[in-house]
């Protein structure tokens, strides 16, 4: 005779890791979604701005930097509840495991990229703008000299961004097939 034949109701299932295992992978996803989804977009913004071309557009880069530094913080955030959670499971071994340390490496390097290359080009580029929008308009064959630099941070912007966006996709096969 089983437990429930005999009217006793089974105890439910222990809760893997318990409750602030489930609080992490919580806040971890949050700033996941928050953190890598604002910066997601940084090459379309900076695609949109170029084609405007104007002073303005300077003015929506910069709004646009100061969003995708509080989503920066939100990727450092990942990477503090992912450990918090990993240390609240329960399961020790869940350091050892390789996608784990690839994931936080990968993290580490697409972080890097941002402030090593992204961030850089994108004041540059925005400094250009700026600098163009108050030079007098040139006839057609002639460039200013600061169309050179915005095609030029231009380029390492979309390099640092495609970069970074293929690293994620690397990371998020790693968080969901755990290899």
């Amino acid at each position: 005779m089983t437990p429930v034949e005999a009217g006793k109701v089974p105890a439910p299932p222990a809760v893997p890791g318990g409750a602030w295992f489930h609080v992490f992978v919580l806040l971890h996803i949050i700033c996941a979604v928050g953190g890598f989804g604002a910066l997601f977009y940084r090459s379309f913004v900076l695609d949109i701005a170029r084609r405007r071309g104007d002073a303005a557009a300077a003015g929506v880069l910069a709004v646009y930097g100061q969003v995708c530094q509080i989503a920066e913080v939100l990727v450092y955030g990942v990477v503090i509840f992912g450990a918090a959670a990993i240390g609240a499971s329960g399961n020790r071994s869940g350091f050892n495991k390789p996608w784990v340390f690839a994931s936080l490496g990968i993290v580490v390097v697409m972080v890097g990229v941002l402030h090593g290359l992204v961030r850089p080009a994108e004041c540059r580029y925005r400094q250009a703008m700026l600098e163009l929008a108050q030079m007098p308009s040139v006839a057609p064959p002639a460039r200013p000299p600061q169309m050179a630099e915005l095609d030029r941070q231009y380029r390492r912007i979309g390099a640092g961004m495609g970069t970074f966006n293929i690293l994620l996709l690397v990371v998020l096969y790693l968080m969901v097939f755990k290899p």
